[in-house]
């Protein structure tokens, strides 16, 4: 099976190689941790170093935005193997008293793209945008089916979701997930604050459990042992 590093310096030893492809993997966390932009840049690095393509679905950041905040990072380029979908804009040009099926239509953008370039990656930025739109009975049911047509795409993928600080609620999908990515915010000392990463579940894999530190310099994220 193929293995996708991260690339963020110094994780993917810690991952016992990186994520295995057709795995569908949560980034979780709080606000200000950085998920996107984490997500954003592995997508970005396998594009950049492994002439992987990815496709970055987002529900509610325009594509300007986005490809704003990351240019800033330094993550720009790779236009040609990144597929920025904007589904921010079609929402705002729905009527406001129309449902879309919006997970059917996330697969049907996704397979149209599918037809023309093959990709390996995709990015669904956030879950919690995607529970508001549904209005699903049946949670776990749509997520079930959703991460099955995920992994029979034989797409690495990876789910944004948040999690509140010191939540201990479990959620349908961190059972459904083949992988969990936490990213959290510590008080460090009496003014500092640091984030936090650690590999909660990564099946298949001998990973590594401890916490480290989360850091971006360069252009670029790494791990370093926390203070």
């Amino acid at each position: 099976m193929r293995i996708f590093k991260t690339y963020v310096g110094g994780l993917d030893e810690k991952l016992d190689g990186g994520v295995p492809r057709g795995h569908v993997v949560l980034i979780s966390g709080s606000p200000g941790t950085m998920k996107s932009s984490l997500a954003y840049s592995i997508i970005h690095s396998n594009a950049r170093h492994g002439n992987v393509r990815g496709i970055y679905i987002s529900l509610e950041q325009s594509r300007r935005s986005l490809a704003f905040q990351m240019e800033r990072l330094g993550l720009c380029g790779q236009e040609e193997n990144v597929a920025i979908t904007d589904l921010a804009r079609i929402r705002k040009a729905a009527p406001s008293t129309t449902e879309q099926p919006w997970i059917e239509v996330i697969q049907r953008h996704v397979e149209f793209l599918s037809k023309s370039n093959k990709y390996s990656m995709l990015v669904l930025d956030s879950l919690p945008v995607l529970d508001v739109l549904s209005r699903v009975e049946s949670r776990r049911n749509q997520l079930f089916y959703l991460f099955e047509w995920l992994r029979d795409l034989e797409m690495t993928s990876f789910i944004i979701s948040e999690i509140m600080p010191d939540s201990r609620e479990l959620h349908d999908e961190e059972f459904l997930a083949d992988g969990i990515v936490y990213l959290s915010l510590e008080k460090v000392g009496a003014a500092d604050i640091q984030r936090r990463i650690r590999i909660v579940k990564m099946r298949g894999m001998a990973h590594n459990t401890s916490v480290f530190n989360l850091e971006f310099r360069n252009q670029s994220f790494l791990i370093t042992p926390p203070l």
